[in-house]
């Protein structure tokens, strides 16, 4: 082989690693991920190598083209190739490959550096009552955790697990190893070394049973299905069984110890960088403003047995939110700065209730309706929504007449929405990888306790589009 032929096959080699790099998937899950994911690679017997196979069949084209053509025309053909695969391959990943480029570049690591300070301060002032949120505690506690977690996952010990992950995302996690086990896999998961954790977020609850810490952690895994014949199935458009891990987990007490309360993937996770941090229950001061203007407006709400059709007219012109305004003169609670509590409050529950306890959704919400946002399309799947952001909220009917009161709003919000089957963790509907607008239809009945009037009575949401 001459040293231009070699050249040339070296640059053929070049081109064929970089689209296996940038065509394989960003992020991964470790434990508690579904069979959806797995089935590709080239070798290693069972579950259908058919990326791995597309892949060396496009390199061993690449390869004969570059040494049994010539001229002009073996670089025509050679660029037609690239072009045709970067276009197959990359017009749905290289987005959300380029987005998580950005997200692990210098500027993020350094937002991420200047979050665990601020994190560890408020951590720090924490511990001087409670020990477990000293930021070495956490680290340490999440790090055990981890490599805990995975233990237990690959050996498939339910019973260990439920001493690790809160029950409401075991449940999920449970159905995932059942879909396994019907199909007659193993999820095998083994980490490389101890993972990197950083603390990156914090929540003091008024109780124990409400605290929570946020830790980002970094892996390098083996991460690969075994079949009952001993194959190895490897995870879709990878050509290894060693995969990297950059998870966000949520962090609850039991007790003097955490659990995982909860897990997101990559820049699934990225919105805790972004939110409060109270190393005190007093110290979100947005609450505390919002518990003190929910008190004034029931404090000014009609008296006890008094309907508002007997201290108001009702029958009112203009919008539906200018009547409120006027309602709101003979009952506080009908103002919309109210509305817009109810609403942030709602949207912060049920982005919680996604993988962990839904009890404070259902004080937010009638049981019916917890479920329509949980599940809209029935027990089978979920609708997962990550970092949910309200940007407006329009008060678009009003029925101060009906027992109870109703108010029906339309929330804008801003986050990861998706439609996901709980049993293989594929996504249905949506994406994961990418922050969409969506609108939210409620109808509020004014039928709840003093901390929270306005519940939600019913959903109806537009169906989840790719």
């Amino acid at each position: 082989m001459s040293p231009r032929t070699r050249r040339r096959v070296g640059f053929a080699l070049l081109i064929a690693f970089v689209i296996v790099l940038v065509a394989a998937p960003v992020a991964f899950a470790s434990a508690g991920g579904g069979s959806s994911s797995f089935g590709g690679g080239g070798g290693g017997g069972g579950g259908g190598g058919g990326k791995g196979f597309a892949l060396y069949l496009i390199f061993r084209a690449i390869l004969d083209l570059i040494l049994f053509t010539h001229g002009l025309v073996r670089v025509a053909v050679i660029a037609a190739i690239v072009a045709a695969v970067a276009f197959y391959y990359l017009r749905r990943r290289a987005p959300a490959w380029w987005t998580e480029r950005q997200r692990s570049g210098r500027a993020r690591r350094r937002q991420t550096t200047q979050r665990q300070r601020k994190v560890e301060l408020a951590a720090a002032e924490a511990a001087d009552e409670d020990p477990a949120f000293a930021p070495d505690a956490v680290r340490a506690e999440a790090a055990r955790l981890f490599m805990q977690i995975q233990a237990a996952w690959d050996a498939g010990n339910r019973i260990r697990l439920r001493a690790l992950v809160a029950p409401e995302l075991l449940e999920e996690w449970e159905r995932r190893l059942d879909d396994f086990a019907r199909r007659g896999w193993r999820n095998r998961v083994q980490p490389l070394g101890e993972p990197k954790v950083e603390f990156v977020g914090l929540k003091r609850g008024k109780d124990s049973a409400q605290d929570r810490v946020v830790v980002r952690i970094e892996a390098r895994m083996k991460d690969y299905v075994e079949d009952t014949r001993g194959n190895h199935i490897k995870r879709s458009g990878r050509m290894g069984e060693t995969t990297r891990v950059r998870e966000f987990w949520t962090l609850g007490r039991r007790g003097s110890h955490w659990l995982l309360v909860s897990v997101e993937q990559g820049s699934e996770g990225e919105h805790a960088l972004e939110e409060t941090v109270a190393g005190t229950p007093w110290a979100d001061r947005q609450a505390l403003q919002d518990e003190a203007m929910v008190e004034g407006a029931v404090a000014d709400a009609v008296p006890t047995g008094t309907s508002v059709a007997e201290v108001a007219d009702l029958d009112y012109q203009g919008d539906a939110r200018a009547a409120a305004l006027d309602l709101s003169l003979a009952d506080g609670r009908f103002a919309p700065d109210l509305l817009e509590i109810a609403a942030r409050r709602a949207v912060a529950a049920w982005a919680d209730a996604v993988d962990g306890n839904d009890k404070a959704l259902l004080a937010l919400a009638r049981t019916d309706a917890a479920y329509a946002l949980l599940h809209p399309e029935g027990g089978r799947t979920r609708l997962v929504v990550r970092g949910p952001q309200v940007r407006q909220i329009r008060i678009v009917a009003l029925d101060a007449a009906a027992t109870p009161p109703t108010m029906t709003i339309d929330v804008e919000l801003t986050g990861r929405r998706y439609l996901e089957d709980r049993d293989t963790a594929a996504v249905v509907s949506g994406s994961a990888t990418h922050a969409v607008k969506f609108t939210e239809h409620w109808t509020l009945a004014l039928e709840g306790p003093d901390e929270q009037p306005w519940q939600i009575a019913q959903v109806g949401a537009p169906p989840v589009t790719a």
